[in-house]
């Protein structure tokens, strides 16, 4: 079963489904009715520009003006988002720290031998924001319009190829791992801090090749400084519906993509968690939500509460069987 299928399975059986305050919660009514009293600082791994930036920011936006508080993003970069996991992980549970978890951060205990959180353990799930493909593009100085092209060009000049991550583990890495896995290719890695960073190097050449997340890539592809040949998740973009997948073009079954979600450090107050949820799911559905999304090559989320938390458990389990099939050996 390929990711796509597999989240929209999950996501269709679990839409709408709230987060109910379990039995014995420390919070009280009172205490969800004067939050956010004060600022809430919502985490994100990775630079400013990027897509899980730019989802966060659009999320911050529409808490503060649902729950007439102050939301904004705090951007913790390196380690492929795992400094900002720690930093969420570690913030005392008390509502005033939120966390745009990525995709990334439930790929890392795969490829990490010891990491300093929990991806499931540490937090507490809120919502499903935004999921997106990721777009393969390569430096105008290679000589390829087509995945097969690039793949032939790779193997005649075997080491000759960078491409670039946003960082160790992180899902562009296993993207792009997994590519050169099935395709017998020999190609240098080269991790960066983020989408921002891993672009700017792909712009001037230093690498070659990258599977960067849609929504930062856009004006670049647009404008002709990199030039975009497949999709990777199951299903053409609907922003660029003449570029075909990976899957079309020679790889069965290549579905890969990323997601970015909303959670707590474990120990926040359910109502907190609730009171959340209750202003996320209905910002995400607003057309004016949609639209901007669908203009970065981003869906909404429609998982929430406990679902999200059950997202989160399988997307740790297919991730790591997705890892055994690169070949990569955890550090």
């Amino acid at each position: 079963m390929t990711h796509d299928i597999h989240r929209r399975a999950l996501l269709r059986g679990a839409a709408g489904a709230m987060a109910l305050p379990a039995a014995g919660a420390f919070a009280t009514s009172a205490f969800a009715d004067t939050w956010p009293s004060r600022p809430v600082k919502i985490i994100v791994g990775y630079p400013a520009g990027g897509a899980n930036d730019l989802v966060a920011r659009s999320v911050a936006q529409g808490m503060t003006e649902a729950l007439n508080g102050t939301f904004v993003v705090d951007n913790r970069t390196g380690a492929a988002g795992a400094i900002g996991a720690e930093a969420a992980a570690k913030s005392a549970p008390d509502g005033t720290t939120l966390y745009m978890m990525s995709s990334s951060q439930v790929l890392a205990p795969s490829l990490k031998k010891s990491l300093p959180y929990d991806p499931v353990k540490d937090f507490s799930a809120i919502a499903l924001c935004a999921s997106s493909s990721y777009i393969l593009c390569v430096h105008p100085s290679v000589p390829a319009k087509t995945l097969a092209e690039l793949i032939a060009y790779a193997k005649a000049n075997p080491g000759k190829l960078n491409y670039a991550s946003s960082g160790v583990g992180a899902g562009p890495h296993l993207t792009s791992a997994l590519l050169v896995a099935r395709a017998g290719l020999k190609m240098t890695h080269v991790p960066y801090r983020g989408d921002t960073p891993a672009i700017a190097d792909l712009l001037a050449g230093q690498v070659q090749m990258y599977f960067t997340s849609i929504a930062p890539g856009i004006p670049h592809i647009q404008s002709g400084a990199i030039r975009p040949l497949a999709i990777a998740s199951a299903k053409r973009s609907s922003l660029f519906p003449d570029i075909p997948t990976v899957a079309e073009q020679g790889f069965p079954g290549f579905d890969m993509g990323a997601w970015w979600g909303l959670v707590a450090p474990a120990g926040t107050p359910k109502d907190v968690i609730t009171r959340s949820e209750s202003a996320i799911v209905p910002f995400l559905k607003k057309p004016e939500t949609i639209a901007r999304f669908k203009q970065l090559g981003i869906d909404p989320g429609e998982v929430s509460g406990d679902a999200f938390q059950k997202f989160i458990a399988s997307e740790k389990d297919r991730l790591a069987d997705v890892v055994k099939q690169t070949g990569i050996e955890a550090e």
